[in-house]
This record gives structure tokens, C-alpha cells and sequence, in this order.
């Protein structure tokens, strides 16, 4: 039979053993990025706020509030979707500690009335330059209502922490509109659309540290983004191009590792 002191050793020996294997487990499922398993979010607070002191109609957001200590990120789709396209971005910067905004822009998700309505534009048009005209006419309210998501999320996060902003195609162009007016921290663009007009402002803003995404074969945005990231100055921009032709949410969809770079990125710019 045992002795006592024997009896001690042998739980002492399994209990070491059972930690062991826990951590051995804990490594194999959180070590490789996506194979960890997400968090449950966070139920993201669905917010309204005027666009503006003299403009009644509401933009709608997902905010995720973020640690005491923590920077910003605000997050635009792209024209062809919503904010619900980039929610497990968003996710990642909430999972991160980040103060996330996940905006729809105006006429596109629950930003929409009679009046601002992308698909009401859509099937209203005759023709595609109908709906381009008044497409145009609809996005020129963004420059304005992406200062009133800036000013709602910097009322969330401390004055010391940064804001960057995430855009996607089109949006990009605003999102470069918006660093020529408000102090942003950090800019994401992936796949981004500009015109020479666009590409000209951005080349007036200081050297904001930048990350610049694209595919090999989606030729307007791919040479948007070596141009661009070519004359940035910041040590801190990086540039990807991955093969193929996908763009906006699609090649975050395909790319799995992107998302968590991103994160990473964005974290490492604004918080102090």
C-alpha cells in the first residue's frame, strides 16, 4: 500500500501533468491567429447623431467601445455595400481594446431616408449617367457627415490617444478629405478609388503614416496604391498587394490574416 507522503507525490505529479496538458491545448488553439477562437462581441451600441448642427437627418453607426486607454478607428465601407459588410473588422479592433466606429455612410444602410437612398437613386435612374449624377450629388454630403463621426467617437476617447480611419474603394477618396481636416493618426486604404484631383490632396497632407492594400490585377486601385505609397514619407506606411483581382470586402473575405494585420497595425499608430 501507499504511504501518505506517497499518496501526496502522486496528486502533486498529476496536478502538475493536468497543467501541462492545459497549456500544451491552449497553445495548439490560440496560437495561429485564426484558428483562436473569436470572443463573443460585444453587442456593438447601434447609435444615431446629426450630421450636423443645421442638417436633422441621423447618421447610423456601430460603436464599440474600447479600453480607457485606447485609440480609434473609424471604419468606412465601400459604395457598393454597408457597415454590415466590415463588422468582423470592426470586431477585431474591439477585440483589440480599440474605440470602433463602423459608420453608414449617407444613403447606404440605416443612414437612409426618402430623400438620401442609394437604392431609391438606383431604381429611380434611367440610365447609368442618371444614377452617376445623382450619385454624385448624394456623396457630396460625406465630407461633412465623416466630421461628425469623427467628432463622435473623439468625444469617447481620451484627448492623448489618435484616431485612424479604415476605408475601402470609394470611401477612400473621404477618408483622405477627412485627414485634410481633422488630425488622424493613421489611414488604411484597401483597394482605394481617386481621381487625380484626390491623389493631389493627399499629397498636400503631412506624411501620415499609411497602409496602402491591393490586388495585383485590379489595375485602378493598384496603381493608386504604389503611386501614393511611393511619395508617403512615414516610415511607419507599409503597403500589400496580394494576386488576383478582388477588391473592397472581397479580398478581406479571402484573406483571413488581413483582418488581424490590420488590427495590429492600427493599434500600433494610435495608442499611446
Amino acid at each position: 500500500m501507499l504511504n501518505q507522503q506517497k499518496i501526496k507525490y502522486l496528486l502533486s505529479f498529476l496536478s502538475v501533468s493536468m497543467a501541462v496538458l492545459i497549456l500544451v491545448l491552449s497553445v495548439n488553439v490560440y496560437g495561429y491567429g485564426y484558428e483562436k477562437e473569436t470572443l463573443a462581441i460585444n453587442n456593438p451600441q447601434h447609435v444615431k447623431f446629426k450630421a450636423s448642427a443645421d442638417d436633422d437627418f441621423l447618421l447610423e453607426a456601430d460603436y464599440y467601445p474600447g479600453e480607457q486607454k485606447s485609440g480609434g478607428v473609424i471604419v468606412l465601407h465601400d459604395c457598393k455595400s454597408d457597415r454590415s459588410r466590415y463588422s468582423k473588422m470592426a470586431n477585431s479592433f474591439f477585440q483589440q481594446g480599440l474605440h470602433t466606429l463602423s459608420l453608414d455612410l449617407r444613403g447606404y444602410g440605416g443612414s437612409t431616408s426618402a430623400k438620401y437612398s442609394r437604392e431609391v437613386i438606383k431604381n429611380n435612374a434611367i440610365d447609368i449617367v442618371g444614377y452617376h449624377s445623382e450619385m454624385a450629388l448624394l456623396t457630396t454630403y460625406w465630407q461633412d457627415d465623416l466630421i461628425a463621426a469623427y467628432q463622435f467617437l473623439r468625444s469617447k476617447i481620451d484627448s492623448n490617444q489618435g484616431i485612424a480611419i479604415v476605408a475601402s474603394g470609394c470611401s477612400a477618396a473621404y477618408g483622405v478629405a477627412l485627414a485634410d481636416r481633422v488630425l488622424l493618426t493613421a489611414i488604411v486604404m484597401i483597394t482605394p478609388q481617386m481621381t487625380y484631383a484626390d491623389k493631389e490632396r493627399y499629397k498636400n497632407l503631412i506624411d501620415i503614416p499609411s497602409y496602402f492594400i491591393t490586388s495585383s490585377h485590379h489595375a485602378d486601385s493598384y496603381k493608386v496604391a504604389q503611386e501614393l505609397f511611393s511619395w508617403n514619407g512615414s516610415t511607419k506606411s507599409k503597403m500589400q498587394i496580394f494576386k488576383g483581382d478582388r477588391y473592397d470586402y472581397h479580398l478581406i473575405a479571402r484573406q483571413k490574416s488581413l483582418i488581424d494585420d490590420i488590427t495590429y497595425w492600427i493599434d500600433w499608430n494610435v495608442s499611446k
